[in-house]
């Protein structure tokens, strides 16, 4: 009986996760398509929007097929938790993707100066960005996201 149970938790779980990654590529495409819209006539931003809208693609299908508990979705979803685990600001560079929930930790170094936060945030956000001055330096982890990359893992290798 106790392993029912078990199995019963891990279902609902799974489809947390499922339901999590869905409204945040639904959040994150609304969003995208809407900013896409409003400035048509630069090609290049559209390119740009059109990169930015790939992983939340990836995060609507994953979740789909997870909740059908197919192999696919477990596979991608492993992928998509992994793309939202880091997020941070190195050498000019930003990078931060959230497709449905973030629990962050980020510490941030600014002059000298540490700086620790707490991030929670329910949505889809997806923003890579170059030429931010040097001095700005900041690394996160999505908690929730490495969380459910573990627990992923760990059905996918006990399927095997």
């Amino acid at each position: 009986m106790p392993q029912r149970k078990f199995t019963n938790l891990n279902l609902l779980l799974i489809r947390l996760i499922a339901s999590v990654e869905i409204f945040g590529a639904i959040w994150g495409l609304v969003i995208m398509l809407f900013r896409m819209f409003d400035v048509l006539d630069n090609l290049q931003f559209i390119i740009y929007m059109l990169i930015y809208l790939i992983p939340f693609t990836l995060s609507l299908i994953a979740g789909a097929l997870l909740i059908k508990r197919q192999k696919a979705g477990l596979n991608l979803s492993l992928a998509v938790q992994l793309l939202q685990t880091p997020y941070f600001a190195l050498n000019g560079l930003y990078y931060s993707f959230i497709s449905g929930l973030l629990l962050g930790v980020r510490v941030s170094f600014l002059e000298g100066i540490q700086n620790y936060n707490f991030n929670f945030s329910f949505g889809g956000y997806c923003q890579i960005q170059t030429g931010l001055p040097q001095e700005i330096t900041a690394v996160g982890i999505n908690v929730f996201a490495l969380i459910a990359f573990c627990f992923l893992l760990v059905n996918r290798l006990k399927k095997k």
